[in-house]
Formats: structure tokens, sequence, C-alpha cells
């Protein structure tokens, strides 16, 4: 197998709070293999965002502050890079796209300027201006917007979600990086635009080759996109596993509940399936499994250590006492 494009290793991630030391992120360890479409999921605070942004200098520090661990990116620990050298990364090498496109487009210059001023940023001004508006015509019409030279001199505030959402792929991609960061792209778009957009990223990431990390609540649109998901619970990865047997063999409870939380059509219920309780202070954190207090099959030993990342085989692993061999053969 070729060697991962990113390799996150035994990342934790504290912040320094004015109640304490808010302990973020827990000894996370993740790989993105070449041409992979990774998705991250798992439910509001779990760490997900904080964890792809943390590796690629995006958290301010301080408050945050990185106490352990690897990030290799092309060879090189990122976590030992200068800004400097990290901004000759992010957006030539690696690209992000944001949850809530009209915040991350400036309100008072059109959409053409934008794009052009990224595009000739992007490229470290080794190209003129007027290649790189030809550049910014070609990835709009790359990402399936209407009537792009209309749209390129027009505002953002002409635009409909879908449409900035879509200029904001563009941007992205315009200067052909390596991995693409994904931040929940559809979560302000109403469901059929949500649908055009995840199927304009699986073509584009088809048609360019990239890496794709997919941040996502939503089970549903990583299984749209995604070969492989991770689950996150308070900080830490539980479960990792093709997409195919997160669905058909799911091993860790909260993926369960997780599953078990989606409506299903054919399956109509009075009342929607839940996990009960709430995360874990994260200041204060358990010493076992974060997930106990919230699992119906949770025993004793539970509480006795982290559990660790068992390798089920057929590239799942899950962290759970469940699956302990000492476990199962008492």
């Amino acid at each position: 197998m070729s060697d991962p494009i990113l390799s996150i290793r035994d990342m934790r991630l504290e912040f320094d709070t004015f109640d304490g030391v808010y302990k973020a992120i827990d000894g996370v360890s993740l790989n993105v293999a070449p041409g992979e479409a990774l998705g991250l999921v798992g439910e509001t605070g779990c760490g997900k965002s904080v964890l792809t942004r943390a590796a690629f200098g995006l958290v301010p520090s301080p408050p945050a502050r990185i106490t352990s661990g690897e990030v290799l990116f092309g060879g090189r620990d990122l976590l030992s890079l200068r800004e400097k050298q990290l901004r000759s990364i992010r957006g030539a090498q690696v690209a992000m796209i944001f949850q809530d496109p009209m915040t991350y487009l400036n309100p008072v210059f059109k959409v053409g300027t934008q794009l052009v001023d990224a595009i000739i940023a992007q490229q470290k001004g080794a190209i003129a201006r007027r290649a790189a508006r030809d550049l910014a015509l070609e990835m709009l019409d790359k990402v399936h917007l209407p009537n792009p030279q209309r749209q390129f001199d027009s505002y953002p505030h002409e635009l409909s979600g879908g449409m900035r959402q879509r200029v904001l792929i563009a941007m992205a991609l315009a200067a052909k990086p390596k991995l693409l960061i994904a931040d929940e792209p559809t979560t302000a778009l109403d469901v059929t635009v949500q649908a055009q957009i995840l199927d304009l990223i699986a073509e584009l990431v088809s048609e360019l080759g990239l890496s794709v990390i997919m941040i996502s609540h939503d089970l549903g649109v990583v299984a749209q996109v995604c070969n492989r998901v991770a689950v996150m619970y308070a900080g830490q990865i539980v479960e990792d596993a093709p997409v195919a047997d997160i669905f058909d063999n799911p091993k860790h409870p909260y993926t369960l509940g997780l599953l078990k939380a989606i409506p299903h059509p054919l399956r109509p219920v009075e009342h929607l399936a839940g996990i009960p309780g709430s995360l874990p202070n994260l200041y204060t954190p358990p010493t076992g499994c974060r997930f106990a207090d919230r699992c119906s099959h949770a025993v004793p030993v539970c509480t006795d250590g982290k559990p660790p990342l068992m390798d089920l085989g057929a590239g799942h692993r899950v962290a759970c006492t469940l699956y302990r061999k000492e476990h199962v053969d008492a």
C-alpha cells in the first residue's frame, strides 16, 4: 500500500480557559490514503473540526495548546513548522470548504475579484491577473455554476446559498490541492441543494484524484461521498472502518446509537430513538471509556482505562471493551 497523504499520530490538544484546562482531543491517530475520501462523524462538540484545523495550524495558540503528537503531510511534521511554512501549504496543497459560505466571502467585493485574488495568492504571484481571471471562470464552469461570466461579476448576496458554496469549492480547488477538507459543507443548504453539492464533490474527487476529509454529523452525507468512516466521540476515535461496514456491521455502541437515531422511511416509528445522556465533562474526563455513562452495554471494566483501538480485520478498528480478548474469553 502507498504511504498515507496525511497521518495524524497520537494528537492531544487542550484549551486554557477560565474554568480550567479543556481536553478537546485525546490521543487521536488517523491516516488518509492518496485518493481516499474519509468521513469524520460524530455529534456536535466531539472534536471533528478542531482536529483538522489544529493539524494545519488554524487553531489560535493560546488558548489552544497541542501537548503531543505528529501531523505528517508530504513527509514533514506540520506541528514543527513555522507559520510562514504552513501558509505555503494551506490553500496550495491543502484546501478547506466551510459550512457557511456567506461567512467566508467578503460582502463588499465581487465574487470574481475574490476568486482572482485567491488564485494569485495560492500561486504566490506567479500568475498574471488575466490568466487568473481565465482560470477563475474555468473553475466556476467546472463546479457547474450557471452562467459563470454573470456570477463572476456578482456580489455574494446576489447568489443563492448553493451558488455561494460552489464558488467556495471553485476557490478551494483552483490550486489543484492534494487534500480537500470539507467541514459540514451542506449544513446551511436545503435538501435538494445538499444533494447537488455532494454529487459535485464526489464528481470532482473522482475527476481530480483528490484525497478528502468530509466532516459531518450526518452519516447519510458521508455515505454518499466517502469510502471510509471514522467515528469520533468526546475527542477520541471510537470506530474506524470502510463505509459499508459502518452501516452493515457497526461495532461500537455509540455508532449503533447514531445509526438507530436516523429515521427510516420503510420502518415508521412513533418516537425516534436517541442516545441518553450527554457528552462527558472534558475538563475532568473519565479515566475509562468516555461513552460508558451513556452505554447500555457498559460493564465495570469499562471504567478501568481508556480502551485502545483494536483491529478486527478488513480495515475495521474499534475502541470498546466488548472486543477485548480478555473480556470476550471471560
